[in-house]
């Protein structure tokens, strides 16, 4: 099986999350390749494509959907996966990609989803967004924050890792 692991990542995470999707994939020919690297032309040549982003305000990256909308073939099967902060924002990311697939008979076999810690925005930046909300907002903003320090962690890794397997078994 010829499997492509194609992704977007501002901070670090998803490309983690990539990396260990891919090695529970360890006994089929898989490549990974970030977004920037991957040509959209060529997705028709792969059995599988697994799709990932950091969601970003409840939406994948722009590069994710510039990237698709230059898919004129899809392969048979695809997978998505991406890292989030939000609790409910990430679940509709994919939406438009996965209708256009339907409607061009590939199969979505597959979805995971993984926190991530915000890397991508300066502490200082965090803090003084936080400063400007009401009291039990702020607390509670706090209260994510602290509950995505340091993830994704070796039990998101092996998560993914076993998700990959998942898209073979």
């Amino acid at each position: 099986m010829k499997i492509l692991v194609c992704y977007f990542s501002n901070t670090g995470n998803t490309e983690k999350v990539a990396k260990s999707i891919a090695e529970g994939l360890e006994d089929e020919n898989v490549e990974v390749l970030k977004i920037e690297d991957a040509d959209p032309s060529n997705l028709k040549n792969y059995d599988l494509v697994v799709l990932g982003s950091g969601i970003y305000g409840g939406k994948l990256n722009k590069k994710v959907i510039d990237f698709m909308k230059e898919v004129s073939e899809y392969p048979p099967k695809f997978a998505f996966f991406n890292t989030h902060q939000s609790s409910t924002a990430y679940q509709k990311a994919f939406k438009r990609i996965r209708s256009k697939l339907e409607e061009s008979g590939s199969e979505v076999i597959g979805e995971f989803d993984c926190i991530g810690e915000n890397l991508g925005m300066p502490k200082e930046t965090i803090l003084g967004m936080l400063a400007k909300l009401p009291p039990e907002e702020k607390k509670r903003q706090e209260a994510k924050i602290e509950a995505t320090k340091g993830h994704p962690d070796a039990q998101d890794l092996a998560n993914a890792k076993a998700f990959g397997k998942s898209l073979i078994q």
